[in-house]
Parts: structure tokens; C-alpha cells; sequence
């Protein structure tokens, strides 16, 4: 009797064992940003997942874009129209919706046509970003907190003045607002507190060639290298912090999906591909 005890007790130690080093191996298949390497007809951009041949995912890799007329818009609304879902997951922060959709696109992109389109069947919508201070935390881990700073505040800046057309009054408005409320995190309250702390933050590593509401996207395209863009370092950051946003992604999504929820999830292009394996992996026993 204790022989056979102590052989079930062994066949449950493996079984978690086995379970833990299979949800590792699964987190182990995000892509790395360094050497990833996209073709148009190989890429996967859009992950789909099934069961009972009912879609419980759709997962959208689309365009950074403010052009109603994009053809992925027509895309996305016709695969939310397909089915019932249970949440929509956007990138980004909740910048709510506007009241037509044409506007809502040319003002927020696809995260904010996404929001659009939820509140429209009442469905319910959740960002699919880790809180601000867990990323913070993680990238203080390889960056100074000067540096760290300095890109959200930079990006932010580039955000507004290319989807909005912003001159250089309505984008320092525009961070001034964000400093006030970056200044209230606890890890960035002690650099870069004012406008003309960036000023001359932003002259210690660029000079005084270029003005800090001029920096350009591909200093924040993480497939790219800073010292081939000029980014000094906020390619690497935006590299860093791709990855733990993959992470965080890719544990939300399957989480849902673990608790039988259909989902809809609409997010930067790049990111489907770094994250398919590992949903695939986790979700694997639940789904086709």
C-alpha cells in the first residue's frame, strides 16, 4: 500500500514538474527583437484560434495609421462583425473614442477604432499593457532612469507631432502634462522634472543640432540599432521594452483564453509575430 502511495505521490511531482517546464519553454518562444528578421509573405500577422470551430482568438497585427481609408480598418471591423466576442484588447493607453468612426481613426488609429467598435456592441475593452512602474522597474534593470525618462518623454513627443501634426507650443504643452504625471512615479521623480530639464538633458547626449520635439520615429523602432539611427539608445530601450511588453501580452492573452473567454485583440504589427509560438504553446491543449 505505501509503495503504491508513494508512486502516485511520484506520478504528481512529475506532472507539475512537467506542467511548470512547459509553461518556461512556452514564455521561452517570444521572439527576441535583436534578430528578428520579418518577410511580408512569412510572417505571421494575424494569430487565430479555434475551438469547436468557433474563433476564440483573433489577433490583429496592423499599421500604425490615421488613414480612415486604410484597408486593414475594412479588415478588422469585418472579423469583429463575424463573431461575438467576449473583450477587445488594444494597444496602448485608454484614450476613449470619438463619436464617428472616421473620426475615431483619424484621431487614435486602429486602438482607438478598436474602443469604437467595443463600445458600440457593449463589449468590454482592457488594455494590453503592463502598468507603467512594473515596465519601469524591469528596464531600470539595463538603463539609467535619466535615460529611461527621457525616451517616454521623447516618443511621446514624436507621437503627438506626427499623428497630429503638432508644431513645438502644442507638444510642449502636450509634455507638460506628462511630466506632471511622470514626475509622480516614484522611480522618475528625481531627473527631468521640467521643460528645461529635457532641454539640456536632451543637449547632453545630441547636442544642439536637433531640438527634443524633433526626434524621429526610427529612434523608437525597436528592430532598428540606435547607433545606426541616432537614437544613441532609444532604439535598445524600445528593444527592452518590446520584449517585456510581449511578456505581458502574451500572459494576458493566454489567461483569458484559459478561462474560456473569446478574445479580440488589436496591436502593433510587430508584435503578433514576436508572441505567436508562445500562445500557441500555452494554449495548445485548450484550442485546436
Amino acid at each position: 500500500m505505501m509503495n503504491k502511495l508513494i508512486y502516485f505521490l511520484i506520478l504528481i511531482i512529475i506532472s507539475v514538474f512537467n506542467s511548470f517546464g512547459q509553461k518556461n519553454n512556452c514564455k521561452k518562444r517570444i521572439k527576441d527583437y535583436s534578430n528578428f528578421i520579418h518577410t511580408d509573405d512569412s510572417t505571421q500577422w494575424l494569430l487565430t484560434l479555434s475551438k469547436n470551430n468557433e474563433t476564440v482568438l483573433f489577433y490583429y497585427g496592423a499599421f500604425h495609421s490615421n488613414n480612415s481609408l486604410h484597408n486593414q480598418f475594412i479588415e478588422i471591423e469585418k472579423a469583429w462583425n463575424s463573431e461575438k466576442f467576449d473583450i477587445a484588447l488594444y494597444e496602448g493607453p485608454d484614450r476613449s473614442f470619438l463619436s464617428t468612426k472616421n473620426e475615431t481613426i483619424e484621431k487614435l488609429g486602429e486602438s482607438g477604432f478598436l474602443r469604437f467598435l467595443a463600445s458600440k456592441d457593449s463589449i468590454k475593452t482592457q488594455s494590453l499593457e503592463p502598468s507603467p512602474v512594473a515596465e519601469i522597474e524591469y528596464l531600470l534593470n539595463y538603463f539609467s532612469t535619466e535615460k529611461i525618462k527621457l525616451f517616454f518623454l521623447l516618443r511621446e513627443a514624436q507621437r503627438v507631432r506626427e499623428n497630429f501634426n503638432w508644431g513645438e507650443k502644442e507638444i510642449k504643452a502636450r509634455i507638460e502634462k506628462l511630466l506632471i504625471k511622470a514626475n509622480s512615479i516614484p522611480k522618475l521623480k528625481h531627473t527631468i522634472l521640467t521643460i528645461e530639464d529635457l532641454d539640456s538633458a536632451f543637449i547632453k547626449y545630441w547636442g544642439k543640432e536637433k531640438q527634443w520635439w524633433e526626434a524621429p520615429s526610427n529612434w523608437f523602432d525597436p528592430l532598428s540599432d540606435s547607433k545606426r539611427t541616432g537614437g544613441i539608445f532609444t532604439n535598445d530601450i524600445n528593444k527592452r521594452s518590446s520584449y517585456y511588453r510581449d511578456i505581458h501580452m502574451y500572459q494576458l492573452i493566454s489567461k483569458l483564453l484559459g478561462d474560456n473567454k473569446k478574445v479580440f485583440a488589436v496591436v502593433g504589427r510587430n508584435h503578433v509575430p514576436m508572441q505567436a509560438e508562445a500562445i500557441k504553446c500555452e494554449c495548445k491543449k485548450y484550442y485546436d
